[in-house]
């Protein structure tokens, strides 16, 4: 059945849709916000989906901001009551699994530097390079010695991301078998701003698995092991009582699936009703809205 959209819908057919979830899980950036701009109306409706009993969390790919900088922008929006917990991101699903998988193990950081104070505030031991000096050959081989071996490396979205780290973490895979390569996010695309979408830094991490023959143990959506996670942090036993809303066909409406959750798709950041329209009906959400802001009218409707 083609997905329909949330305002289409009869006004006993959107009750029965609220009804059938308890917890929304949403996406953040092309849902929430842009990574930069903003999205009209999404403060509104995450406090009249509160304020409808639902439970909402958040699960982005993006790293690059801190828990700090999220509550920020949630205070932007008007949300109220987000607490730190409520969200979870590659960085935070990448300390859980190391604390489980790697105690007191040391790791290489192919990760932002607001990824990074995460790592060090959980007490996760780590090197990472940041290089602002013009490289030589002569130099680029004294930063790609190998002091102390480590245990993993670590990708993700990483802004600052410069050759000599990557090659500096290709090292580190080359000399050691044992050396597990790590991922957070794998977007294609991000998109940056209105009709502003950029390539993501998943084709970087190819260039890794190229040169090491090293498979990626993947920790943002749309790993299994995130949904997992997200099912014991959040006490999710019924899985179908919990819907995911996103912006994207592989790392939302996918992943939701394969958790078994209610999907939804929303046009206001990469994709466009046509994409929706063109994928197979297998990889199609649910159901789909322009924003989700259309919540708000939808439970106006049904008040």
């Amino acid at each position: 059945m083609a997905p329909r959209h949330i305002l289409e819908l009869s006004v006993e057919e959107q009750r029965c849709f609220i009804d059938s979830f308890d917890m929304m899980i949403s996406d953040c950036d092309g849902v929430i916000w842009l990574l930069v701009g903003w999205i009209p109306g999404t403060g509104e409706a995450i406090n009249a989906l509160k304020n409808a009993g639902k439970s909402i969390k958040f699960v982005s790919n993006n790293s690059f901001r801190t828990d700090d900088q999220y509550m920020e922008k949630f205070d932007r929006i008007g949300a109220r009551n987000v607490q730190h917990d409520d969200i979870v991101h590659p960085v935070k699903s990448i300390v859980r699994y190391l604390h489980k998988n790697k105690p007191g193990q040391r790791v290489y950081s192919l990760m932002s530097l607001e990824a990074n104070e995460t790592l060090r505030k959980h007490g996760i031991e780590y090197e990472s390079l940041q290089i602002k000096e013009h490289l030589t050959s002569s130099t680029l081989v004294d930063y790609l010695a190998i002091d102390e071996p480590v245990d993993a490396v670590l990708f993700d979205i990483h802004l600052d991301l410069s050759y000599v780290e990557l090659a500096k973490a290709i090292r580190h895979l080359q000399m050691n078998e044992n050396c597990q390569l790590i991922a957070g996010g794998s977007d294609v695309i991000m998109p940056l701003a209105d009709n502003l979408n950029v390539a993501g830094f998943y084709d970087f991490l190819q260039h890794v698995k190229r040169y090491t023959n090293r498979e990626a143990t993947f920790l943002g959506k749309p790993s299994p092991i995130l949904g997992d996670m997200l099912k014991s942090m959040y006490n999710i036993e019924v899985p179908s009582r919990c819907i995911f809303v996103g912006d994207m066909l592989v790392q939302d409406v996918q992943f939701g699936k394969s958790c078994g959750f209610q999907s939804l798709l929303v046009l206001s950041g990469s994709l466009t009703k046509d994409d929706m329209d063109a994928a197979p009906l297998e990889a199609q959400p649910d159901y789909y809205a322009d924003s989700l802001a259309d919540f708000v009218q939808l439970l106006k409707n049904i008040e």
